[in-house]
Order: structure tokens, then C-alpha cells, then sequence
């Protein structure tokens, strides 16, 4: 059932490829930006990290020249380190520095940052004042709803943050206990968005154009978050930008994923990229009707070589007869909360 706070349904103004660890690199990106996303984020990168220099730092923030708009996201629960991070980011270009409010994964709560620190509001909002007053850069935030039904602790945190100064906040619409499972709580986004006079962007439950549609009509928010739906399916952006262009034919997932490994290759050696690229290859073949055989094969891919071999024989098998090619790769449709 629609929140009865929600306006009329309007056009998603702008669709943002959310920051995803371990996903969102410059191949991730490129592929996505060829299917019309303008908006987008690097991986997260941890202020701690950041602040003491860890190499892998500079793949995850690296940009490609021809990308027209990039944020990056801060991790981190410490208000120095996140100082020194910030200042770190003012030497690089990006549009905006998001800080992370949000992640549920076990071992960034376990040490009180993601969205283990969305709960303790006073110190979140230290840490955010921290990056607001040392970044050159706006300053965004992404939180979750910290409950299903009640507005009230959500929209305490937001405020908060509005008053640090943010410019633009993102709403997950699933408790951290939730993670990813269940519905998307619309109408708690529905009323931050209606009490903040900064901009609410909606993120939760997007696989298609349907979703999308349905998490803007119910939240209100023109602006929303792609995350995990993108993941093997650049094509999302191609279907929420473009309602008539047509589903991703077999020849062109074969392109796409060549390029999006082989820039992986280019970004990170073979052997770390093949090691990193089997979750990308499977997450193109799952769900398309590829054979299970093929998806087998993709666990062992260690080369250069050997993935080329694997991609000659899905290029030669490709999906199965009876694939539908408007299919939702995702499997998951939108919910909302009531």
C-alpha cells in the first residue's frame, strides 16, 4: 500500500550507481556508463586506510578521464582519521565525499562505523561534522531506516545530519537486522524527505524500471540509489534511462563482459583480477539461461587465457531456447513496507 505522505508519481530525476565494496571499480563503471549512468560512485574506502596510506587505495579511487560525474565514500567511525582522509581526498577530484552510515556488513559494525554508528547518533554526527569542516568537497551521507514503523529514531538522525551540513542524503529502506531481505520501508523515507529541505534520494529492492518507478511513487523522492541490481547488468541503467530500448542480446552481454574483465585485467594484474572477476563473470551468466556447466567453469578461471576459453564457449552455447530475454537477472522484485 502507497504511504499516504507520497505525492503523485514523477520521473526519477536522476539514477546514482551506489558506492558497492569489491564492485564498483572503473571496468564496473565504465560498463555501466555506456548504458547511459552519469551518476556514480567508487568503491568505499576506509578512512583508517586512507589515512595511512594503503595502496589498494588507489584502484579503488582511481577515475576514469572521460567520467563526466564521480563521488567517492568515506568509511569510518574515528573523527581524526576521517579528518585525515578528508584531507587526503581534497588532493583528488570527485563531486561529492559520501560518508557511510549504512554498511551492515559483520566486520565494519563489529568496530562501531557503517551502520553501527547510524545507531549511536552523537558520535555520527561528530564524525560527520569532522568531514564537513576538513573536505573541500560537498559532503553527502547515506543511513538506513533504524525502524520499520516508526519514523521518529530515522528522522532524528537526519536532522542531525542536515545540520552538520550535508547537502544530500541517501536512505536504504531495510534495518541493518534486515540487510538486504524484505521489504523497503517507504514510508519512513517518505517522511524524512518531507521534513529535511536538502535532497532524499531512495535506495532499496531496484532490479528493474518497475522498481524503480514503484520506490520513487511510494517515497517520493526523484532521485534513486541502484545498488546490487546493476551487478552482471549494466543494462539496468539502459532500461530506467531509456523505456524503449530494447533488453541486452546475447552478442552484447558477450562484449560487455570481455571488455569489463579485460579492464580488470588492465586495473589490477591478471592474477588479482581473475581472482576478483569470477563473482563479475557469474553475476552476467546467472539468471539469463546460460548453461550450469558454463557457470562451473567460470570457478576455476585463473588466466587471461583460460577466461578467454571459457568466453569462446559461452559466446558459441549462449542461453538456453527457452530464455526469456526480458528476464530480471535480479530475481527480486520491489516491496513496500506498508
Amino acid at each position: 500500500m502507497a504511504a499516504q505522505t507520497a505525492p503523485s508519481p514523477a520521473p526519477c530525476q536522476r539514477v546514482y550507481l551506489a558506492p558497492l565494496a569489491g564492485y564498483t571499480d572503473l571496468p564496473f563503471r565504465r560498463a555501466c556508463r555506456a548504458q547511459g549512468c552519469h551518476y556514480a560512485f567508487t568503491a568505499l574506502v576506509d578512512a583508517g586506510a586512507m589515512a595511512y596510506g594503503n595502496p589498494h587505495n588507489e584502484t579503488i579511487l582511481r577515475r576514469g578521464t572521460e567520467e563526466p560525474w564521480l563521488g567517492t565514500q568515506l568509511l569510518g567511525a574515528d573523527p581524526d582519521l576521517i579528518t585525515k582522509a578528508a584531507r587526503l581526498l581534497n588532493q583528488r577530484q570527485f563531486e561529492v565525499v559520501d560518508f557511510n552510515l549504512g554498511c551492515p556488513v559483520k566486520k565494519v559494525t563489529q568496530r562501531g562505523a557503517g551502520a553501527a554508528l547510524g545507531l549511536q547518533r552523537d558520535q555520527a554526527v561528530r564524525c560527520v561534522e569532522a568531514l564537513v569542516q576538513a573536505s573541500v568537497h560537498p559532503v553527502t551521507a547515506k543511513i538506513r531506516v533504524l525502524d520499520d514503523h516508526d519514523p521518529e529514531p530515522t528522522l532524528a538522525l537526519a536532522r542531525a545530519l542536515q545540520q552538520c551540513g550535508i547537502r544530500a542524503l541517501t536512505i536504504h529502506g531495510r534495518t541493518v537486522d534486515r540487510i538486504y531481505a524484505g521489504a523497503v520501508a517507504c514510508r519512513i523515507i517518505a517522511t524524512v524527505r518531507e521534513s529535511l529541505s536538502i535532497p532524499v534520494i531512495a535506495n532499496g529492492g531496484i532490479f528493474s524500471r518497475q522498481d524503480a518507478e514503484a520506490l520513487s511513487r511510494h517515497t517520493g523522492c526523484h532521485q534513486v540509489m541502484v545498488a546490487r541490481g546493476a551487478i552482471g547488468n549494466p543494462w539496468l541503467f539502459r532500461e530506467l534511462l531509456q523505456p524503449e530500448a530494447p533488453p541486452a542480446t546475447h552478442e552484447e552481454l558477450c562484449t560487455v563482459l570481455r571488455e569489463h574483465v579485460e579492464g580488470m585485467i588492465e586495473l589490477y594484474g591478471e592474477r588479482n583480477a581473475l581472482r576478483n572477476a569470477r563473482k563479475i563473470i557469474l553475476a552476467y551468466l546467472v539468471g539469463r539461461g546460460y548453461p550450469r556447466e558454463l557457470r562451473g567453469q567460470v570457478t576455476d578461471v585463473s588466466t587471461h587465457q583460460e577466461f578467454l576459453g571459457v568466453w569462446r564457449e559461452i559466446r558459441q552455447q549462449g542461453p538456453s531456447s527457452h530464455y526469456v530475454a526480458d528476464h530480471n537477472p535480479g530475481n527480486r522484485r520491489f516491496v513496500p513496507l506498508p
